[in-house]
């Protein structure tokens, strides 16, 4: 992974980022000055328009944190709830849809009087509201920019499944490569302290340094079930999120496997409209959208309303009369209903509406800014690793070099045992630091991706 990414770039970025990213919807408002200058910055940043690529995991090239985000969408009941509410806004967006069209129905009825036989009768009603200032149309519109923002919430939850599953999954491996440099510094610490109980035993060594070595050996053994219990725990995490029992992903997980690391090359330059992709923006988008279009609603809802209804009926003593030509009665009314004293309900009502779509542009911005805050933090965690990992890396070599001399010092009788137990201290420090700073580094990576929405 490589990243460059200057602090001019990103704030140039970030402002553009807030231009493209405006409400795709009447807003009633005029460009603020904010806009107008991130529109003239487009001409000094050359934004990159490769696409977004959602399954920003695959990125990491490790098959069995792909298969576990996909286990986690069948199974975990956040999900299923998000799909229930989108199901919820679909029937609510038919309802919605239905006010459009006309109604029709059907009657039938029979009746038994005493001396006069039994009548038929059956019927067809029909009727229709005019949708003349569009108040129908625009709550038909709100149904449907509810509907994508479910959907796009669906979205978003399955995209913050994704990065918790991932993280868990860091966090496995993080556990696990801990515990194993802890067990490879049992071995050698136990080697140590055999070494020195031969000295002792040959006299070249004090009863204190076999002491200081058995101490030692025990403070390293002493950290081995707090990082079993880390490795448990994590893998717990990973089933809660699966939908399984620890039990069933114990085979799978136990074999360790390096720290999952992105193997590509990371572009600095992020798309000019890769936030609007994030599904949680485009849900408060959508918002903003549909508390607009209510907006409008409450207004045609002020005007007079038009229907029309009509009826056929048919009437007879027995089936060959109920379908008789001569016995088919028609009518056809035409009306009209104009608000004259509600108690300024109406007008309180497109009140309620205006102050629901600020709430909304509100959400919406602050929905914004967060994610710009999620990028511009992940951006400056990739860059402080980017700088400290080699730091790190030469730290560890040091380390290992250090603790070479400090035995072989011991060792010719020039040095005192307790450098090379500080030595060793000093090799086990520098490899968790390597570790923490992979794992961290991976863990601000998908932070990143589900910042911006997708790799690119």
């Amino acid at each position: 992974m490589s990243l460059r990414l200057s602090p001019a770039v990103l704030t140039v970025s970030i402002c553009w980022t807030l231009a493209a990213c405006a409400p795709m919807t009447d807003t009633r408002q005029t460009p603020t000055a904010a806009v107008q200058m991130a529109n003239k910055a487009l001409a000094t940043v050359k934004t990159n328009r490769a696409p977004i690529q959602a399954a920003w995991w695959q990125k990491f090239n490790d098959p069995l944190m792909t298969a576990l985000i996909q286990e986690a969408w069948q199974a975990n009941p956040d999900l299923a709830s998000a799909q229930a509410s989108v199901k919820t806004a679909r029937a609510q967006g038919v309802i919605a849809g239905a006010s459009l069209f006309p109604s029709l129905a059907a009657s039938g009825s029979a009746r038994t009087a005493n001396g006069s036989g039994t009548s038929l009768s059956t019927g067809l009603d029909a009727g229709w509201e005019l949708d003349i200032f569009g108040a129908n149309r625009l709550a038909n519109a709100a149904a449907q920019s509810d509907l994508k923002a479910a959907e796009a919430s669906y979205e978003d939850v399955k995209a913050s499944l994704a990065a918790e599953v991932a993280s868990a999954y860091v966090n496995l491996r993080l556990a696990q490569a801990r515990l194993g440099v802890a067990q490879q510094n049992r071995q050698s610490r136990q080697e140590t302290a055999r070494l020195t109980g031969l000295r002792q035993q040959a006299g070249l060594s004090s009863g204190l340094e076999l002491e200081q070595s058995k101490l030692s050996l025990g403070q390293t053994q002493a950290q081995l079930p707090a990082l079993e219990g880390a490795v448990s725990r994590s893998k717990y995490a990973l089933a809660v999120l699966t939908g399984k029992t620890p039990e069933a992903l114990n085979q799978r997980l136990t074999v360790t496997k390096p720290i999952p690391n992105s193997t590509g090359r990371l572009k600095a330059e992020i798309p000019a409209n890769a936030l609007r992709q994030r599904p949680d923006l485009r849900a408060a988008e959508f918002r903003v959208a549909a508390a607009s279009a209510r907006v409008g609603e409450a207004k045609a809802n002020l005007n007079p309303s038009f229907n029309l209804s009509g009826s056929l009926s048919l009437s007879g003593k027995n089936l060959g009369d109920l379908f008789d030509i001569n016995s088919l009665a028609r009518s056809l009314l035409a009306s009209i209903s104009a608000p004259l004293f509600d108690g300024g309900r109406l007008k309180q009502q497109v009140v309620v509406r205006d102050a629901a779509y600020e709430q909304a542009v509100a959400a919406y911005q602050k929905t914004l800014l967060s994610a710009l805050q999620e990028v511009a933090n992940s951006f400056a965690t990739l860059a402080a690793l980017q700088k400290q990992q080699p730091i790190l890396v030469q730290n560890l070599q040091l380390a290992r070099s250090t603790e070479q001399l400090a035995r072989l010092s011991y060792d010719a009788g020039t040095a005192d045992f307790q450098n090379v137990l500080d030595a060793q201290r000093s090799v086990l420090s520098a490899q968790e630091s390597v570790l923490s700073a992979q794992a961290d580094s991976s863990l601000a990576l998908i932070s990143l991706y589900k910042a911006v929405g997708g790799a690119w």
